[in-house]
């Protein structure tokens, strides 16, 4: 029997990208399944997907294969760098690649020509990450090098926005004003033009071109607590017809385990390693099976919370490699074996992916996406 669970609605995924594709109609949206769905499980979320979106977009050869090999038909990009050795596997599992690199390019071409197919390629362009991507003043020469390659089938362009999810649109509109400038007479007729992800294509629908990519926001997750400020200031302006946050998104997973032990503590006896915690009056701790290992940060030591019977009980002492320890003295039907919840809904209480970041001093990304490959998901 597993020490804890995590239980994706698969249901809340497809909600999320129907609203979510009537918040940006009529520009097709792109659904981002990499980091193993965001910690939701790649296949079973990409098969709820499927059908309702544009593509799905991965980072790696091995999550396309991994599609492909679970029977998913949509069409794939993969975002990241691939191994020259993978090329034919990407080939043949018809999915689109990136390219940034002319000698890469040339590379991809000679496996289109082997095997007698054009290949899809998406070119991307740096307008100001400064990871991946060709300088927008050299990419109208090379998309059109790209365009004029036989072997390759040019589908589209784009580039990654740093700070989209700020309320000061500057560097947003700028990195704007340099893709459009790089690609607007460099790419062939019907290419796909694409730079919004969640936050943008929410804040700013000039970025939403021909194609938007979103990742966090199909978990249910705002992207920033200013993307969901900025549409609702757009409410209180009278710019949208209602509160457009309004059950606009819908947090698909939740995360529990039970307790599998409960000590009564005295006052002043510590809890954990390092004793970092005393307790400050007679208290109950509860030892859950849960511990850094399973994906609970240990930055949450003495700063995060679970739910137990509906309440709110402090993570007291250091989270150990697979078990931490909480303060369930509130909790008057503590019991070994009862559910807790780590991260969700329990009665009117609730503990968000924004909270646990928070707690731990990162972003809800980072919670999702670090969840453990290894921890049970049930999916309904």
């Amino acid at each position: 029997m597993p020490l804890c669970d995590l239980r994706v609605d698969l249901g809340a995924l497809q909600r999320n990208v129907e609203r979510l594709s009537a918040l940006v109609s009529p520009t097709p949206l792109a659904a981002v399944v990499k980091a193993n769905a965001y910690g939701h499980g790649l296949l079973p979320a990409a098969r709820a997907l499927s059908g309702h979106v544009a593509r799905l977009c991965v980072y790696e050869v091995d999550e396309a294969l991994a599609l492909r090999e679970g029977g998913i038909t949509d069409p794939i990009l993969i975002f990241g760098p691939v191994p020259l050795q993978a090329l034919e596997s990407a080939h043949a599992a018809g999915a689109a690649i990136t390219l940034w690199d002319p000698g890469f390019a040339r590379q991809a071409a000679d496996t289109a020509r082997r095997r007698g197919t054009p290949f899809a390629v998406h070119a991307k362009i740096d307008t100001g990450v400064g990871r991946l991507g060709l300088h927008p003043e050299q990419a109208p020469g090379a998309l059109a090098a790209l365009a004029a390659m036989p072997e390759l089938h040019l589908e589209g362009c784009y580039t990654h926005l740093a700070s989209a999810e700020d309320l000061d649109e500057g560097f947003t509109s700028q990195q704007h004003r340099r893709f459009i400038a790089a690609t607007e007479h460099a790419l062939p007729a019907g290419s796909i033009r694409h730079m919004a992800a969640s936050a943008a294509a929410m804040m700013w629908p000039e970025t939403r071109l021909e194609m938007v990519r979103m990742g966090i926001a199909v978990y249910g997750v705002w992207p920033s607590r200013e993307s969901r400020l900025f549409l609702q200031s757009r409410a209180i302006r009278g710019l949208h017809d209602g509160d457009p946050t309004a059950g606009l998104l819908e947090p698909a997973i939740t995360w529990t385990t039970s307790i599998a032990a409960l000590r009564e503590l005295a006052p002043g006896e510590p809890v954990g390693y390092g004793s970092t915690w005393h307790a400050p009056r007679r208290a109950l701790i509860a030892t859950l099976p849960v511990g850094y290992a399973e994906g609970l940060d240990r930055g949450l030591s003495n700063r995060g919370a679970v739910l137990i019977d509906g309440r709110r009980c402090p993570i007291v002492g250091r989270i150990c490699m697979d078990m931490c320890m909480v303060d369930a003295t509130e909790v008057p039907r503590a019991h070994v074996g009862q559910r807790v919840t780590l991260l969700g809904r329990d009665g009117l209480a609730e503990i968000t992916a924004d909270d646990l970041a928070e707690w731990s001093g990162t972003i809800a990304y980072e919670v999702l996406a670090r969840l453990p490959h290894h921890l049970p998901r049930s999916y309904a």
